[in-house]
């Protein structure tokens, strides 16, 4: 009986082997970021403003099963769809930024006021967390296929920097009334 549980896990190893990493992450980004069919719009806006340029903003307005989907803001102006992942032991929380020209993620890092979240110790917890680094959105930006996000300054510099979650967000979690 063992030789056969090794075996079929050995096979489904050896499919997923065939495929190039690059796609399998595609592949499960993109499953992660377009579940619009199941979206559920949230009581609040959960509101993350740039600590860089306080203009910029993502405005997080739609619930799934596993992340918050919304807009990348700057001004009153919609730049890009923007979602984040749940964090959730052990996984970090992934951001995930769109146009029709492209897709980009990373990993973004949680904070609580100077404290890190770390899946792996009890404090500070998710829900608690006040600031966030998105790692590599500057980049991703500057890297854009179209000049639209290169040519804008402000907006790079906010992605490089810390960003404020806003009290209703409570790590992706709704604050009730």
């Amino acid at each position: 009986m063992l030789s056969l549980i090794e075996q079929h896990y050995a096979g489904r190893q050896q499919l997923v082997m065939q495929y190039p990493q690059p796609l399998i992450k595609s592949l499960l980004l993109t499953l992660m970021c377009s579940n619009a069919a199941t979206a559920v719009p949230l009581p609040f806006v959960c509101t993350i403003t740039s600590q860089e340029d306080p203009m910029i903003s993502i405005q997080l307005t739609q619930r799934t099963l596993t992340a918050l989907h919304g807009v990348l803001m700057q001004d009153e102006t919609a730049l890009a769809r923007f979602a984040t992942s749940r964090p959730k032991h052990p996984k970090q929380t992934i951001w995930h930024v769109s146009t029709e020209d492209g897709t980009e993620s990373g990993t973004a890092i949680l904070f609580q006021d100077d404290h890190i979240w770390n899946p792996y110790r009890p404090v500070p917890r998710p829900q608690d967390t006040n600031k966030i680094l998105f790692v590599g959105l500057d980049v991703a930006l500057f890297s854009w296929k179209t000049p639209l996000f290169r040519s804008n300054p402000n907006l790079l510099k906010a992605a490089a920097g810390f960003w404020e979650i806003s009290s209703t967000c409570l790590g992706g979690r709704i604050k009730k009334g």
